[in-house]
């Protein structure tokens, strides 16, 4: 087996992403929320909710 530094590591990962087109951020899509139980929609949507009192956006973007 061959060793490699972190660097070189980095780097490989950096060409593989740049050959598939993704970005830095935002390439994991996003889940459906198709399957997503009632609580967990509840859940989010409080999440949501008190983001938006305090006039911010929830950190992560939920579908429910």
């Amino acid at each position: 087996m061959r060793e490699i530094t972190i660097e070189e590591l980095a780097a490989r990962i950096s060409r593989k992403r740049a050959e598939l087109g993704l970005s830095d951020t935002g390439d994991v899509q996003p889940n459906s929320g198709r399957r997503r139980t009632e609580s967990k929609r509840a859940l989010l949507r409080n999440i949501a909710r008190a983001a938006a009192e305090r006039g911010e956006e929830p950190t992560f973007k939920a579908n429910y």
